[in-house]
């Protein structure tokens, strides 16, 4: 026997039925709606409202993959900087390898032959400063690489004098850690009469000062060419090897660099799928059982306006 409290019965009239129903519908088309939108962009959290914390988390994710791939595109930038910063070193040291070579070659006799030997060795020396001071204005994306951050179009004159400025550029390439992407020119040319490049009156760079004691054809500037002149060769040599140096282990240190950025993108991207992407079989599942009970709350609904035969009698 069912009892009835104080406070009465509870009366369930068509009304509050009704109304009931009809929320049921109101939810449903909701939770579907939602269902739709979630399987038609991917995500499962379109909007602040839907988890406000989830949200928070997936602003920090997209934050920190921004962060990660602009690490690795600042890395493979100063990759491929370095790479032609290195492959540009090499053929300064291949030239002046060649020139040490010709100049160790000249002897009392073979210079003591004709004119014509000794302005043959002067013009491939002179040939050599003309094509290091083309190497030395080498350019990568419009700027000359060994121009320092001034970031001029021409880093030595024709000349040889230097144009540039300030330091070695460097690229970001992690929080707080910086690596330059190429030398200043003179830390690979020397400058004034110890450097390799100038031809100016007076200040005559190394090659330049061979080629003039070849040129003037004396025993005695015949003898310092192959003397005083390769010792200073060489001793120039030795700033490129350095400068060479430098630039091999920023480019093994860039390398390392890139290999972390790119692991900590593709960590990050995962994460973020992980937190806003939809699982799609499980959304066209959840779908279908909303369908089936918006369909049986809808028949629910109607059936409260369908009159009965008990009505009329």
């Amino acid at each position: 026997m069912s009892t009835v409290g104080a406070a009465g019965p509870v009366i369930v009239t068509p009304t509050v039925l009704s109304n009931a129903l009809v929320n049921d519908l109101t939810t449903d088309q909701n939770s579907m709606a939602k269902l739709e939108n979630e399987i038609a962009t991917g995500y499962a959290v379109t909007s602040p409202s839907d988890d406000p914390a989830q949200v928070a988390n997936i602003l920090q994710l997209q934050a920190g993959v921004v962060r990660a791939n602009q690490y690795e595109a600042n890395a493979q930038d100063g990759l491929s900087r370095l790479s032609l910063a290195n492959s540009t070193v090499g053929s300064i040291l291949s030239v002046l390898q060649k020139v040490q070579s010709t100049v160790e070659s000249i002897s009392g006799s073979n210079l003591s032959g004709t004119a014509a030997t000794v302005a043959g060795i002067s013009d491939a020396v002179g040939s050599a400063l003309r094509q290091l001071l083309n190497l030395a204005n080498t350019q990568y994306a419009g700027q000359a690489i060994f121009a320092g951050t001034g970031n001029p179009t021409t880093a030595y004159s024709s000349t040889g004098t230097y144009l540039g400025a300030g330091n070695a550029p460097t690229r970001t390439v992690a929080p707080g850690s910086q690596v330059a992407v190429s030398v200043t020119g003179p830390t690979i040319f020397g400058s004034g009469t110890t450097g390799l490049l100038s031809t100016t009156p007076g200040d005559l760079g190394v090659l330049a000062q061979i080629v003039a004691d070849l040129q003037a054809g004396t025993a005695t500037s015949l003898h310092r060419a192959t003397t005083t002149g390769l010792s200073a060769l060489q001793a120039a040599m030795q700033t490129v090897e350095t400068a060479a140096g430098t630039l091999g282990a920023a480019q093994q240190a860039m390398e390392g660099y890139a290999t972390q950025a790119t692991a900590s993108a593709t960590a990050l991207q995962q994460e973020l799928g992980s937190a806003q992407d939809v699982n799609l079989a499980q959304a066209i599942t959840n779908l279908q059982l909303q369908q089936n009970s918006y369909q049986a709350a809808l028949y629910a609904t109607s059936q409260l306006h369908v009159d009965s035969l008990a009505q009329y009698l």
